[in-house]
């Protein structure tokens, strides 16, 4: 962990935004998860849930509810309502074979 906070360059910020992920496919594929973000920076942010995407997926992210304690944040500090999104890691939070899932998402600009 001491050697990911050395690499992370903008700070976190903690919420529990119901948030809804979709793979952006050219195919038309419209598979859509619900998950839950639990921080988020400038350039990125960790999400939970139960679906099993794949690293390197690009998601479109999009934001479903914002907790109150964000309308305390400035403007440019909010998380972003909706964008895409690459997964860079993935780690699964129980011992089951069928998630929950937590995943590193950088943002696509």
């Amino acid at each position: 962990m001491e050697n990911q906070d050395k690499r992370r360059i903008a700070s976190r910020h903690p919420t529990e935004a119901a948030v809804a992920c979709r793979p952006f496919y050219s195919n038309g594929t419209t598979i859509t998860a619900d998950a839950v973000m639990r921080n988020f920076s400038k350039s990125g942010s960790y999400i939970e849930s139960a679906h099993a995407f794949k690293i390197g997926t690009i998601i479109q992210l999009r934001m479903v509810q914002y907790p109150s304690l964000l309308k305390s944040l400035d403007w440019d500090d909010r998380p972003r309502s909706s964008c895409l999104a690459a997964i860079k890691w993935r780690r699964q939070l129980a011992d089951e074979n069928d998630g929950p899932y937590g995943f590193g998402l950088k943002y696509l600009d």
